[in-house]
């Protein structure tokens, strides 16, 4: 198996595993901001994707929803083209599926996978307030880090939410797409995917693939027997 090795560019910290010289997986994990799990997921892809692929795991820095860490996101794509990549993928869990999508909205990639990612950040915060009310506990200091990045930028709170939600931007979706959902979520609703689909199909794209798995809970590795397939098949295509 290939090692994940350290690399700084931009100024964003990566784990990059040396494969394929022409084929790339981008990797964003889920949860908050942690250089632990940015390695332990290179380490878990590169077990199956290497050395098809190049992995490079996205170390992103702590931020308000689709800051800095976004930026971060972007700079391991333009990684990948600075090796020459030509087919670009990316693979993103939970936070990660979330920022998967805004950086599709960004560049130019061959495709995107986003498994239980939050679409709408303005749906998800009434579903926080009246159905899960430990998110808010959880993700204060995400929401708090927002909110004063919105006020930085004297932007209206519901218009810069807005802006950092994909469910918004879908029209600006150009790549293929995989999503994956659990039916039995309750920290990312199975309804967050599901009004995405709905959007896509409102403006007409079709390059999509929505699976839903029924009686799955969040966080379910894409890694397992029953979803392996799908992910492989999807990039490899």
């Amino acid at each position: 198996m290939g090692k994940c090795l350290q690399q700084a560019y931009k100024g964003t910290n990566l784990f990059v595993c040396q494969g394929n010289k022409v084929k790339a997986i981008v990797l964003i994990h889920g949860g908050k901001a942690s250089t632990e799990r940015a390695k332990e997921m290179c380490e878990e892809y590169a077990r199956y994707f290497y050395p098809e692929f190049t992995l490079i795991s996205v170390d992103y820095h702590f931020s308000g929803y689709g800051g800095k860490e976004l930026e971060d996101v972007v700079n391991a794509i333009d990684y990948a083209y600075y090796l020459s990549m030509t087919k670009v993928f990316l693979i993103g869990e939970s936070h990660g599926g979330y920022l998967a999508l805004l950086a599709a909205t960004r560049k130019d990639i061959n495709g995107v996978i986003d498994a239980y990612g939050p679409t709408d950040l303005l749906t998800m915060q009434t579903y926080a307030t009246q159905g899960n009310p430990q998110l808010n506990v959880d993700w204060e200091d995400y929401i708090q880090a927002t909110l004063q990045e919105c006020n930085m930028r004297g932007l209206d709170i519901q218009s810069c939410i807005r802006q950092r939600s994909p469910y918004y931007l879908a029209d600006r979706i150009q790549a293929p797409l995989l999503i994956l959902h659990g039916t039995a979520d309750e920290v990312v609703p199975f309804s967050q995917s599901k009004m995405l689909v709905e959007r896509f199909e409102a403006i007409g794209k079709e390059n999509y693939h929505f699976v839903s798995l029924n009686g799955y809970t969040h966080g379910f590795s894409l890694l397992e027997k029953k979803v392996l397939p799908i992910v492989k098949e999807f990039v490899e295509k």
